[in-house]
């Protein structure tokens, strides 16, 4: 499959309670590590708005292709690694000017 930073991917996505379930997650890798190394890292986006202080709304006029049937929130201190024959499918993609943002609030929740 060919990914790219912004792709909204489904795949199983290891919770924070241990449990893995399929969800939709944000490609967060920059393009050059997916290409030359196959790594892939991902952000969770989820219905769900635990620790809301991490947490970085995210709605249908913010992504391309997939349309979100909840209110939904990219949990910007859940993220993984994984390689592409474990992600499902690719749904979509996150706007550019949206992306930036997430990715502030993503180094903002972690360090």
């Amino acid at each position: 499959m060919n990914l790219r930073q912004r792709d909204i991917v489904e795949t199983n996505f290891l919770l924070p309670n241990g449990e893995m379930k399929p969800h939709f997650a944000i490609v967060v890798s920059n393009n050059e590590l997916i290409e030359e190394e196959g790594i892939i890292y991902l952000v969770l986006i989820s219905s769900k708005e635990y620790h809301p202080e991490y947490c970085f709304e995210i709605t249908n006029d913010m992504i391309t292709s997939l349309t979100l049937s909840k209110k939904s929130c990219v949990k910007c201190h859940i993220i993984t690694s994984t390689l592409d024959r474990f992600i499902f499918t690719k749904v979509g993609a996150v706007k550019k000017k949206y992306f930036d943002d997430i990715v502030d609030k993503i180094i903002s929740s972690i360090f």
